[in-house]
């Protein structure tokens, strides 16, 4: 059984608390798969019904289901859940998540594979961003905001951006493919030739190179003959037999 992950956005710090709790109570159950989660992809996410329409949307693009905790008292409605935040309620929402999730899970997981767009880690590849990302995908988190700070000013592959934001690459490469899959994050990739220039070992091998091996140098038996008899005839000694 795969782990589902469920996040939460806009919610009061007091039913954060509840959420989790309850998440960790049905933990201990085998059939229960769901874990808590604090950055995308999300397969469910819990929101305020204060959320804007441009948040929700958001939120849709992130998460494979979206479900607004509403006041008490406030109805029932398709995708929402009445305040105060029950257990039982809220296990049955994720049941039912669950199911609806496995029933197209194999033909979306098709169609993700195949569309889902890959971040190329190369020098001739680089990204810079669109437009500034959502608090939902940045997440307070001091790492996610340094990386979008620097592609907002600059054009940077993944390596110069994990170099200059001084973060792990495999970190830099997951941020930029939850850019990418959002639409925030433009691709800038080189002409073939100058990528060629650029990825080929050779030449990356002799620009690194240091500059004194370049010149090409007599043999080196001939040019030592040479050098010694050149000092023997300067001190008067003769030529060397």
């Amino acid at each position: 059984m795969s782990v589902l992950r469920l996040g939460v956005y806009r919610l009061p710090a007091p039913e954060v608390a509840v959420i989790r709790t309850i998440v960790q109570l049905y933990a201990c159950d085998l059939s229960f798969p769901w874990t808590m989660v604090n950055a995308p992809p999300y397969d469910a996410l819990l929101v305020d019904e204060s959320a804007t329409a441009s948040e929700r949307a958001e939120c849709a693009r992130m998460s494979g289901v979206v479900l607004a905790l509403t006041r008490m008292h406030s109805g029932s409605a398709p995708h929402t859940l009445e305040r105060p935040i029950r257990a039982d309620r809220l296990q049955q929402w994720l049941k039912s998540t669950e199911r609806a999730l496995q029933a197209v899970r194999p033909a979306r997981s098709i169609l993700e594979e195949r569309a889902a767009p890959k971040v190329e880690v190369s020098d001739s590849v680089r990204f810079t961003l669109r437009r500034w990302p959502s608090a939902l995908l940045l997440r307070n988190d001091p790492d996610k905001v340094r990386m979008a700070s620097l592609l907002a000013r600059r054009t940077l592959s993944a390596l110069e951006l994990a170099e200059l934001g001084e973060i792990p690459l495999p970190r830099c490469v997951m941020f930029l493919q939850t850019l990418r899959s959002a639409g925030m994050l433009e691709q800038h990739v080189a002409p073939p030739a100058a990528r060629a220039y650029v990825e080929s070992p050779a030449a990356r091998a002799y620009a690194e190179s240091p500059r004194v091996q370049r010149p090409s140098a007599p043999a080196g038996g001939e040019f030592m003959r040479g050098l010694i008899g050149g000092i023997r005839r300067r001190l008067g000694l003769g030529a060397a037999s």
